[in-house]
């Protein structure tokens, strides 16, 4: 098994530009999928409120536990922002899949953006949905890019760092086969968190600043599920990040902003990360602990395992 097949795939399939001239942006014609489990996912939740689409673009979370057959979209994410799919002849993920392309034989991975009125996926690639979402958001809404242009390399540089040295080694280390090969991710994810904190302690409330940017987009998404999932399912375990105080405040930070706050359901994720088929576990039960907040996702009381 390979680690980023959780919910996400490093090479993707659909990469069309939403606005566009194939795609042009129609109130109501978009449909989003994601779940509560996956990050990657998650990103575009964040980034579908703040850059007030919620209104324009549907919302379908797929139920959070993954099995054989693909995120069930029948038996959703009971939620005040999840609806029910518009392609009601489509029970899993997989199927969606195959209306857009027959044939397909790629993995179904989330998120998706749907084009009901061509029965097509725009795009599943979370990086550039949220580009595009910023984009339309700028374009007819008026809003503050987290794309600035004065900053674009920084934010490029930051959300590189972010997927090289953090995201990518998570899920090499939860998933290693080898003693060797577990150390040398958990070492690279520890060491970028200690590097990462004492950034957010130099540069700023924000990743690149002053301004919340597509960084902190990225970032939110993966350090919210460190305490509560990845310290004991991958046995990341060195610290929680309460630990780190630059860390918890940003995280902190963060949690006070509703488009990210309100789009993080702890247990929903605990349980998709515990039950699901394709983890390192037996997927009998879902942890009690630790205790986190549902904002931020950081632990309440420091429970650190030095080593």
């Amino acid at each position: 098994m390979k680690a980023n097949e959780i919910c996400h795939v490093e090479t993707t399939a659909f990469h069309n530009k939403l606005g566009g001239e194939d795609y042009p942006f129609e109130t109501g014609r978009y449909w989003l999928f994601t779940s509560k489990l996956c990050p990657f996912a998650h990103r575009t939740e964040i980034m579908r409120t703040l850059s007030r689409l919620n209104e324009h673009i549907g919302l379908t979370i797929a139920g959070s536990v993954q099995t054989a057959e693909g995120w069930n979209l029948e038996e959703r994410y009971e939620g005040p922002d999840s609806s029910s799919s518009p392609v009601v002849a489509a029970k899993r993920l997989p199927a969606i899949y195959e209306i857009a392309a027959p044939g397909y034989t790629g993995r179904a991975s989330l998120p998706v953006l749907f084009d009901t009125k061509t029965n097509t996926i725009v795009n599943n690639e979370s990086a550039e949905i949220i580009r595009q979402f910023d984009e339309l958001s700028m374009q007819h809404y008026d809003n503050p890019t987290l794309y600035p242009k004065n900053k674009c390399k920084l934010i490029d540089e930051m959300i590189d760092r972010l997927g090289n040295d953090f995201i990518t080694p998570i899920y090499r280390a939860g998933f290693a086969s080898d003693q060797q090969t577990y150390l040398s991710y958990f070492n690279q994810v520890f060491a970028f968190l200690d590097t990462l904190d004492q950034h957010l302690g130099a540069s700023g409330p924000y990743i690149v600043g002053e301004q919340l940017t597509l960084a902190d987009v990225h970032a939110y998404p993966h350090l919210a599920r460190f305490d509560a999932v990845y310290h004991s399912l991958y046995r990341l375990n060195q610290k929680f990040l309460c630990d780190y105080p630059h860390i918890a405040d940003y995280l902190g930070r963060l949690g006070e902003i509703p488009a990210f706050a309100d789009s993080l359901d702890i247990q929903a994720t605990k349980a998709g990360y515990f039950l699901s088929w394709n983890q390192p576990t037996n997927g009998y039960f879902v942890p009690a602990g630790p205790i986190v907040n549902p904002r931020s996702g950081l632990t309440l009381t420091s429970q650190s395992v030095q080593g």
